[in-house]
């Protein structure tokens, strides 16, 4: 599967320092002209070399209201090793960079009717549920913004949410003894309620165990993963492409995606932590070891991984491409 990838051309225009972790990047486009339009919670590759020195592209929500087409803006999180591209963004990203960045996506489909949301975010997980509360806000919608982290010092857009959303959002700190309860947010919500929530696998964990047992269907469910599983035990994977006759090794720190495109297969991908399908592709021979949020038993059984997060069982994978 291929596709012919779309660039758009963007110029880092401000640079701000939200907390001490996190960065925020306006990106406007560098022919001055409109951007793309974008729905709520949208996200952007972003080129960046990693920690190994290979070339790649991190995802990261553009987190500006998507109602206007003047400019993007990310939020990034500066990881405590670095190793996933995001002090290369800190170290050199500067106003008047220019990026050649991939096409926005999105992995949220914001509902259209008048039912209520709850939105909840933990940490950097706020950067696409900003934008949903900015449509439905301007839509006059009911919701709720539930915000968690550590502090409040390490919280971003804590200034401006209070400001905006003041009537909406609810913020627990933990350094105040401050516990987001996702039970009794759950059960307390309306029985038309729609959930919107991004943050830490164990608070995405906590929310689909509690919706489980208060019988909330999956549907009324959508959650994005800000990042992708891994294992200290993940190791080298030899990749055969039956249809192109290559023969890929992958290194135990890389995602199977990241080796196919740097040996020049277009494969399609999008979200690259698991909650899309788009990069699913069939193997011939092997197991995969699954670690994606979005593919069906059926298509597991069928053969189907996703190649941005999983991983093989074995040595080898042999893959339809």
């Amino acid at each position: 599967m291929t596709k012919t990838i779309e660039r758009l051309s963007l110029i880092i225009t401000q640079v701000a320092q939200l907390t001490p972790r996190i960065y925020r990047y306006q990106l406007r486009a560098a022919s001055g002209a409109e951007l793309p339009l974008i729905t709520a919670g949208s996200h952007i590759a972003i080129p960046l070399t990693l920690k190994n020195g290979k070339q790649d592209f991190h995802h990261y929500s553009i987190c500006s209201n998507p109602n206007q087409r003047e400019f993007y803006e990310i939020a990034v999180l500066l990881e405590e090793d670095g190793g996933g591209g995001s002090q290369f963004i800190v170290d050199n990203f500067a106003v008047a960079t220019v990026l050649e960045c991939d096409m926005p996506g999105n992995n949220f489909q914001l509902h259209a009717d008048a039912s209520p949301a709850i939105l909840i975010a933990g940490g950097i997980g706020i950067a696409p549920i900003i934008s949903i509360a900015h449509t439905l806000a301007l839509r006059g919608r009911r919701f709720q913004l539930h915000y968690a982290g550590r502090n409040k010092n390490d919280m971003a857009f804590v200034d401006e949410l209070q400001k905006v959303f003041t009537r909406n959002l609810h913020i627990y700190a933990t350094d105040e003894n401050q516990r987001l309860d996702i039970m009794n947010v759950l059960a307390d919500a309306p029985s038309n309620t729609l959930f919107y929530a991004c943050g830490p696998q164990k608070m995405l964990a906590d929310i689909e165990t509690c919706a489980r047992m208060l019988g909330i269907d999956k549907d009324r469910i959508q959650i994005e993963h800000f990042a992708t599983e891994k294992s200290a035990n993940d190791k080298a994977v030899v990749l055969e492409l039956a249809h192109s006759n290559k023969l890929i090794k992958t290194t135990a720190d890389q995602s199977l995606l990241t080796a196919l495109r740097g040996a020049g297969v277009n494969v399609n991908f999008d979200c690259c932590v698991g909650d899309c399908g788009t990069c699913a592709v069939k193997i011939i021979e092997g197991e995969a070891e699954h670690r994606d949020h979005v593919l069906s038993d059926a298509q597991k059984t069928q053969g189907f991984i996703c190649v941005c997060v999983s991983r093989a069982k074995g040595d080898k994978l042999v893959l339809a491409l």
